[in-house]
C-alpha cells in the first residue's frame, strides 16, 4: 500500500466512527437542514436532471432533495455500481420515478434496476446537478470516498456541476489527494454553503 492509500485507510476508519457517533436524531436535523439549503440553490432550480445517492444510515439523507426534484418536474437519478471481472469498477446513473424503484444491489446499497433508463448527460439540454456523498470534503472541495473509485471515475468524465454535501464536523483542512480525485464545486452542510473556488 503507497503512502496516500495507507493515509486515507487511516482516515477513513477514524472518521467512520466518528461520524457513527453522531446520534440519529441530530443526523437527522442537519440532513434537513443540508437539503433545505440545496433546493433554494439557483443551480437547483434550473437543472433539468438532478443525480443523487442512496444514502447509507449515517450519510446525509437526500431524499428530500429527491422528492422536491419530482414535484418540480425535474428528471432524479440514482448510481448503480458495475464490477466486470476483465476491468475496472465503474458506475452508471439511471432514471427514477420513485424511491420505490430502487432495491438492495451493491454493497448493500439502494440502486436503480439494470433496465431503468440510463442518464445520458449529452441528452440533457438544460444540464445537470450532481450531489455526491463522503466520509469528508477538504475545504478545496477534495473529498475521502470508501476507497472504490466509483464517483472519481464518473465525475471525471461529467461535465456538470458537482456539489458535495456533508456534515460541517467533516469539512477537513486538507485532504491527501491525487491527479484523479474529484472536486467539487460547493460544499453544503447545515451551517451554510461554501464555495470551493477560492482554496
Amino acid at each position: 500500500m503507497n503512502l496516500m492509500k495507507a493515509q486515507k485507510a487511516e482516515l477513513r476508519e477514524k472518521l467512520i466512527a466518528e461520524r457513527e457517533a453522531i446520534p440519529p436524531e441530530a443526523r437527522a436535523a442537519m440532513s434537513r437542514r443540508i437539503c433545505d439549503r440545496a433546493v433554494s440553490l439557483s443551480g437547483f432550480r434550473l437543472a433539468e436532471t438532478i443525480l443523487l445517492y442512496a444514502p447509507k444510515p449515517v450519510e446525509v439523507d437526500v431524499t428530500p432533495i429527491a422528492e422536491a426534484a419530482w414535484a418540480a418536474g425535474k428528471a432524479v437519478a440514482f448510481p448503480r455500481c458495475h464490477q466486470p471481472e476483465d476491468s475496472f469498477a465503474y458506475m452508471t446513473y439511471h432514471i427514477v420515478e420513485s424511491l420505490d424503484e430502487l432495491h438492495r444491489g451493491s454493497f448493500g446499497l439502494l440502486e436503480p434496476d439494470e433496465d431503468a433508463p440510463l442518464y445520458d448527460p449529452s441528452a440533457d439540454p438544460r444540464g445537470s446537478l450532481a450531489f455526491a456523498p463522503a466520509i469528508a470534503f477538504d475545504r478545496a472541495g477534495y473529498r475521502l470516498g470508501y476507497g472504490g473509485g466509483y464517483y472519481d471515475r464518473f465525475f471525471n468524465a461529467y461535465s456538470g456541476s458537482v456539489i458535495g454535501v456533508i456534515f460541517s464536523d467533516f469539512i477537513l483542512p486538507s485532504l491527501p489527494h491525487g491527479r484523479y480525485d474529484i472536486r467539487a464545486g460547493l460544499l453544503i452542510t447545515e451551517k451554510g454553503v461554501r464555495s470551493t473556488l477560492e482554496n
